[in-house]
């Protein structure tokens, strides 16, 4: 049995670009026992990877963004790790990018592999493995109240999914907000939700919780930055589409194949070829690309395509959320 030791540790969509990884290992080893690592300071996202097949331990590191001497010493019995380790100060070493510009060259996932010293993945996994993939555990949207205890034999659903159904989900803000032009402006944001409830169509609105208000409609307009990451994702996985910036959190929604338009743009630095480098793979996914920035966007087109994907106006009055803004 050929043990592995990774495969990305610090950010959550990093972490879902290395899953093809995992179908590499599988396909080259044949038998292999996974240790997948995460670093402390995203260790809330750890739920997303329950029931993975080729995941056999999750591992949390012992530090807040790196890694203990515990966890250099498990490192070092693996037969291969996705990290360079420092022998003679037991230490295990950043991942670090073999180009500057590798955007220009080839997509998250491959760039992924080679950060994890992995320069055959196209030999070893087939185009659908280079798909990330999560394995959903759960029941999207909403849970309702339950009994608890053993004797609980049906699941009581909540009503309040039959209205997210319809709905969109929002993400509006790539990397919590810190990346300039990595996202549209506030206001536009604040526009393009005005729409939307003028048009009684429901927005949730997901991602850190500093973020701004972006309406102050109290019936179609719920602003949930406040619930914790798991639980915003499994609402978002139970509205009818899910609307964002490529940010982990739309790379999560991605390897569930949940239905998604991404907004794109080329901001890195010298970013000037293969457009599509950023785009979260998802065979459920659209996007639209705007060539530096999004000054030329229009909201219109953006609330036209949510609505040629299924979004619709909700049919029912009396909806009581408990956690409003």
């Amino acid at each position: 049995m050929i043990k592995i030791w990774g495969t990305s540790f610090s950010l959550i969509g990093d972490l879902i670009m290395s899953l093809p990884q995992l179908s590499y290992f599988k396909n080259k080893y044949k038998d292999i026992y996974t240790y997948f690592v995460i670093h402390k300071k995203i260790s809330y996202c750890a739920p997303l990877f329950f029931n993975h097949p080729l995941i056999d331990k999750i591992l949390i590191s012992e530090e807040w963004g790196g890694f203990g001497i515990n966890d250099y010493n498990l490192a070092t019995i693996c037969d291969v790790a996705t990290v360079r380790l420092d022998h003679k100060n037991k230490k295990i070493l950043g991942r670090n990018h073999l180009t500057k510009d590798w955007y220009n060259y080839h997509d998250c996932v491959s760039e992924c592999a080679l950060m994890s010293n992995i320069n055959d993945l196209d030999n070893f996994i087939t185009s659908d493995e280079k798909f990330p993939k999560l394995y959903r555990w759960f029941d999207p949207g909403f849970e309702a109240l339950q009994k608890k205890g053993a004797y609980t034999n049906e699941k009581k659903e909540n009503k309040e999914n039959n209205i997210l159904k319809n709905s969109i989900s929002i993400w509006p803000f790539a990397g919590y907000g810190r990346s300039k032009n990595r996202n549209p402006e506030p206001d536009w944001w604040q526009e393009l939700v005005d729409i939307f409830v003028k048009n009684k169509i429901n927005v949730y609105h997901f991602g850190y919780v500093n973020e701004p208000i972006l309406s102050n409609n109290k019936e179609y307009y719920y602003n949930l930055t406040k619930l914790d990451f798991f639980s915003q994702i499994k609402i978002s996985l139970g509205s009818k589409l899910s609307l964002g910036t490529d940010s982990g959190s739309m790379w999560v929604l991605a390897a569930y194949s949940h239905p998604s338009i991404t907004l794109i743009t080329n901001w890195y630095e010298n970013h000037n070829k293969n457009f599509n480098s950023l785009v979260p793979p998802n065979i459920n996914g659209d996007f639209i690309f705007r060539e530096n920035g999004f000054s030329n966007l229009s909201t219109n087109e953006v609330y036209e395509k949510c609505i040629s994907k299924g979004v619709t106006k909700s049919g029912f009055l009396n909806k009581i959320f408990n956690f409003k803004s």
